[in-house]
């Protein structure tokens, strides 16, 4: 024992030393051994996905799981409709404001035809208020500057001249002519050669019978060596109506033969026929 001891005595350091690596190696072990623990309960409850292995918890989370997204696809359903009836309501909106613009339009023109007949009935009551003041009379306004037509297809016998004489071979004479005698045949149309009132229907020993017609503005035309008049006094001609047919000559054209006198006066001047005449 003795020898023991003091074998002890002698290698107490080393003794303390082995046994404290001992001990160390001992909790060393031991720290290891946990921490291997934790690390495994940690990779445990990574790998599993609401964190809890059981399997009437991964039902439930699986449940749930399924609920929400049944939810988001309910959700999403309900969002298409709620944008389809948003969009149906807007074009309800947009149809119904084409209708109303459509009405509107059909108000307008209605309002439009109305005011237009209205317009009508005021100028028919303006044209028979002036009828009436006239009496009735057309109102005749003839422009120098507008053509006349011809009354009458043929050659000229005898011109207009009022600055020089010609000669009457009926009368044997020259003298100045306020009118054109115009070659015709017996039964030939004569023609008016304006708008134009019948003035006067008469017959004198030099024209025969004539016609003297109103253009408007102070021109006045006289038509002679008629057969036939188809006019009355009064009468509102046309140009181109027929205003009657051509006769025997008067003893003042028997050399001449048959023909037209034509002459125009404005406001009781004679005036060239050829200065209106196309």
């Amino acid at each position: 024992m003795k020898k023991f001891l003091s074998g002890v005595k002698k290698n107490i350091f080393y003794i303390s030393l082995i046994t404290g690596m001992a001990v160390l190696v001992t909790v060393l072990g031991l720290y290891n051994a946990k921490t291997n623990s934790k690390e495994k309960n940690i990779v445990i409850g990574q790998n599993t996905p609401y964190g809890d292995t059981s399997e009437s918890d991964m039902q439930t989370k699986e449940t749930l799981s399924g609920k929400d997204k049944n939810a988001g696809t309910e959700d999403g359903t309900r969002s298409d409709v709620e944008r389809d009836a948003t969009a149906d309501s807007t074009y309800a909106e947009d149809s119904a404001a084409d209708l109303n613009s459509g009405d509107t339009d059909a108000e307008i023109t209605e309002d439009d035809a109305g005011q237009s007949d209205v317009d009508s009935e005021n100028t028919q009551e303006d044209n028979e208020a002036v009828s009436a003041a006239t009496g009735g009379e057309e109102t005749l306004s003839y422009d120098p500057k507008e053509s006349i037509s011809w009354p009458l297809t043929g050659n000229v016998i005898i011109p207009y001249s009022m600055d020089t004489t010609v000669y009457f071979e009926t009368l044997k004479e020259y003298k100045c002519s306020p009118a054109m005698v115009i070659e015709a045949k017996a039964g030939d149309e004569v023609k008016a050669v304006y708008k134009c009132k019948v003035a006067e229907v008469s017959s004198n020993s030099e024209l025969g019978n004539y016609v003297k017609l109103d253009l408007g503005n102070g021109y006045v035309v006289t038509l002679g060596q008629f057969e036939d008049i188809k006019v009355a006094l009064g009468e509102y001609l046309e140009a181109g109506d027929v205003v009657g047919t051509i006769g025997e000559p008067s003893r003042f054209y028997t050399k001449e033969g048959t023909n037209l006198y034509f002459a125009i006066e404005k406001d009781g001047n004679p005036v060239d026929p050829m200065l209106l005449i196309q």
